[in-house]
């Protein structure tokens, strides 16, 4: 193979990567905005993220990573898996990794001075009483593995509404809940 067969070869081959890392989801990410959906979001925020990761990844350990003959294929493969609607991986990972293994801890917006007094009675409660203070952490335990559940039942209840709207519309969803909230 000559240097111009060779050039082109490697020109198509970038071509071709750039499309596929880039360029689709940057189209995919653009559409998804303009839809309510927010499972679609979810896709498109995760592949950017795991892209930039992956991008992090080869910057630290690049001189590794030229010893790998088939890199480029292998990154092209896995943002493949990554993009693909039929595969969807980058919802796979935020799915099955991300919501086991990392935990976002919300601040509300409303705080409440009541609240904030309970809990300082709570706490005097606590130090005047430590038998009590060990079964309190027991409870707490158990209430954190029952607010983790129910969280993942919210989840789970979103990505059901969600494929409801991509196969009846939103329409539909509108109908059912007016058609409820009219029964009560």
């Amino acid at each position: 193979m000559g240097f111009l067969e060779r050039a082109t070869v490697h020109f198509l081959h970038a071509a071709i990567g750039s499309a596929i890392v880039l360029l689709y989801p940057l189209y995919e990410s653009k559409m998804a905005m303009e839809k309510p959906s927010s499972r679609e979001h979810q896709q498109w925020l995760t592949y950017w993220v795991l892209l930039s990761f992956l991008t992090l990844f080869e910057l630290y350990f690049s001189t590794i990573i030229s010893w790998i003959p088939l890199w480029p294929y292998i990154k092209l493969v896995f943002c493949l898996w990554l993009v693909l609607p039929s595969f969807k991986g980058a919802a796979y990972v935020f799915e099955n990794i991300a919501t086991k293994y990392i935990t976002i801890v919300e601040e509300k917006p409303e705080y409440d001075v009541v609240e904030e007094k309970k809990g300082k009675e709570e706490d005097v409660k606590k130090e005047e009483d430590e038998d009590k203070d060990d079964e309190e952490d027991e409870d707490e335990d158990e209430d954190e593995n029952e607010n983790a559940g129910e969280e993942k039942k919210v989840f789970r209840a979103w990505k059901l509404v969600d494929d409801y709207i991509e196969k009846n519309g939103a329409d539909s969803l509108e109908k059912i809940v007016k058609a409820g909230l009219q029964s009560n």
